[in-house]
């Protein structure tokens, strides 16, 4: 085996929830009486922003505007949970990556910066698709001392995985989430998501749906 650990890097590498997202911040936003509407053009380009508080905020401030982000957000928390009330499906390749490493005995962590309960919703809709006990390590928020693009919960990973950088491959979906776990010395695969299909991942070792080439080639995917 080329790797000893696969790290997912983000609930969005597990699950398509874009619309979802963005619906859920505008339905907390209407909730607010905030005539704000996130449409898919701005909420790409808001995705630049880690973390919704952040988001919110970086957005209160370009309108100039004051904003109970804390509250904002646990609106827009409450609305996701209804959202996904539903459930969710695996994006394609995933749950047959994360087979092969079960089989393989590779550590297998899902190294997110979300919030704790956002990461808790995304694993609970995902139940007929992912088991969460198939996970060694479950990041969030709380576990990374500063969020993406900086390395720290890619850091926190590894020395609760006991495995070294190079020994890890990361999936990522997102530039920055890529950038972080590259800074952390990790060999990462880019696995765009929606909204992100036209940015750059500068340096990863590949783009696309991820393969199951990628646990067992010794050369790098082109």
């Amino acid at each position: 085996m080329r790797y000893s650990a696969l790290l997912l890097g983000s609930i969005g590498v597990l699950a398509d929830t874009f619309e979802l997202q963005r619906c859920a911040f505008n339905a907390a936003f209407a909730t607010h009486d905030l005539e704000w509407d996130w449409n898919a053009e701005t909420y790409t380009e808001l995705s630049r922003v880690i973390g919704g508080r952040a988001r919110i905020q970086h957005y209160a401030d370009s309108l100039d505007q004051e904003v109970d982000v804390t509250e904002l957000y646990d609106s827009k928390i409450d609305a996701f949970a209804k959202a996904l009330e539903a459930g969710l499906r695996l994006r394609p390749g995933i749950s047959d990556l994360i087979a092969e490493a079960r089989r393989c005995e590779l550590r297998i962590a899902l190294v997110s910066t979300e919030d704790k309960r956002q990461v808790a919703l995304i694993l609970r809709a995902l139940g007929r698709d992912l088991d969460p006990s198939v996970f060694d390590y479950i990041g969030d928020g709380s576990k990374a001392a500063r969020p993406k693009p900086e390395p720290a919960i890619y850091r926190d990973a590894l020395r609760a995985l006991h495995i070294e950088a190079k020994d890890a491959l990361a999936v990522e979906d997102t530039p920055e989430g890529a950038e972080s776990a590259m800074e952390a010395g990790i060999d990462t695969f880019a696995y765009p998501g929606t909204g992100m299909e036209d940015r750059s991942f500068a340096e990863v070792i590949g783009t696309g749906t991820p393969s199951l080439d990628l646990l067992h080639s010794e050369e790098q995917p082109s």
